[in-house]
């Protein structure tokens, strides 16, 4: 279970182009898109996408063949991706208004990979995580895995207060009960992605 370290950071805000939360400025986006391991025809579940950044770098990655699935329960996201993605000339972006702790509308082993990026700190989340992370087993390829980034568990003068803030071992430990495992951890400036298959 190899772990890597970086230290790709923004370091400063910038605008959203969608609406909705954002951790993309937290990130260098070349650094994490590589990280992520994207190719032509995936399918990509952008669960919980805000702002719907992480979508609109991922799109093109996965080309015309592939998709990329936006969830978030803010409709007006959702609507301002679809036009943001328009724009940019984006087909392969289709974007739901969903609670991702509950059933998703999609069908069973239809999915190359799960991002969840902060997202999982947030209480009303993480008290259902169990759940939902059976169904994004249920939504995953045989080889597909979970991205989770979230913040450090460490004080910042950004992003969640410190009691909120899961480290990795807590993130493995709410998965594990989905049959979820650590495959992967990679270390970033302000945050880190644990992936899970």
């Amino acid at each position: 279970m190899p772990e890597t370290h970086g230290t790709h950071c923004r370091g400063e805000r910038t605008k959203a182009k969608g609406y909705g939360p954002t951790s993309l400025w937290l990130h260098e986006p070349e650094a994490l898109i590589d990280q992520l391991n994207l190719s032509q025809g995936m399918v990509l579940l952008d669960a919980g996408c805000g702002a719907g950044e992480y979508s609109l770098l991922a799109a093109p990655q996965v080309g015309d063949k592939g998709q990329i699935i936006a969830l978030d329960t803010i409709s007006l996201s959702i609507e301002e991706l679809a036009t943001t993605s328009k724009k940019e000339g984006l087909t392969n972006i289709r974007g739901h208004v969903c609670d991702i702790t509950g059933h998703l509308p999609l069908t069973s082993r239809s999915v190359d990979l799960i991002l969840l990026s902060t997202v999982l700190h947030i209480r009303a989340v993480r008290d259902r995580a169990s759940d939902m992370f059976h169904e994004f087993r249920r939504v995953l390829r045989p080889e597909g895995k979970v991205a989770v980034i979230e913040c450090k568990k460490e004080e910042a003068d950004f992003g969640p207060p410190l009691h909120s803030r899961l480290a990795p071992n807590e993130v493995e430990a709410i998965a594990a009960s989905s049959g979820l495992k650590k495959t992967s951890l990679v270390f970033f400036e302000h945050t880190y992605m644990l992936n899970l298959a």
